[in-house]
């Protein structure tokens, strides 16, 4: 899997030091991932919800402190990281 938005975890980790391990964690999984349809991304991320209004999938990261919302393009092996926040700033989003 190729990865973009990087940078939202930087500036995320920059800014909350505890995420920081769990989101490289997270990097790490999905650099080296091949997930042909979303039941395989939740055989590594059970926690995983699809959100069908916008296409996003929402990851908890770092046993459910953070939310991390992407875009995935399973055929062309593409996850695109649109944001990162904590589970209080995800909660009062409209996802």
């Amino acid at each position: 899997m190729t990865v973009y938005g990087k940078a939202a975890i930087a500036k995320f980790a920059k800014k909350h030091a505890a995420a920081r391990k769990p989101l490289l964690r997270f990097l790490n999984i999905a650099n080296t991932a091949e997930w042909p349809h979303f039941p395989a991304v939740k055989e590594n991320f059970p926690a995983t919800d699809y959100a069908p209004a916008t296409g996003t999938l929402i990851f908890d990261i770092g046993g459910n402190k953070y939310r991390l919302i992407a875009r995935v393009d399973f055929e062309e092996q593409i996850l695109y990281i649109e944001s990162v926040m904590t589970h209080e700033e995800y909660n009062r989003e409209n996802f």
